[in-house]
């Protein structure tokens, strides 16, 4: 499941409205004895944590943790049919480009 960018902005804004914070903690209303006083770095912090919440949400969602590629091993494949080396994923088999094999000596590490 992909989340838009507009639903990003849409939730930035919604949470904004929401937690406008005051001093003492509370939610901002004009006028309000208690929590009339409106406190911006509340305000921000609140902003901040609640975009990290729906960026966490997002890549989980896409099933992203950031560079996908980053966790992958890849491994030397000797193909004795036409005697070329060859670098393969190790996880699902697909070939891969040469450079993700680069440094590794040139071992049949396929299994």
């Amino acid at each position: 499941m992909k989340f838009p960018l507009a639903q990003y902005i849409i939730s930035i804004i919604i949470t904004s409205m929401i937690f406008g914070c005051s001093t003492t903690g509370g939610i901002y209303k004009k006028g309000d004895s208690e929590n009339g006083e409106f406190s911006i770095g509340k305000t921000v912090l609140g902003v901040v944590g609640v975009v990290g919440a729906v960026l966490a949400i997002g890549a989980a969602a896409n099933g992203a943790g950031g560079n996908s590629y980053a966790a992958q091993t890849y491994a030397r494949d000797y193909q004795p049919g036409d005697g070329q080396w060859v670098c393969r994923n190790a996880a699902n088999g697909q070939y891969a480009y040469a450079y993700h094999c680069d440094g590794q000596p040139y071992v049949d590490g396929w299994p």
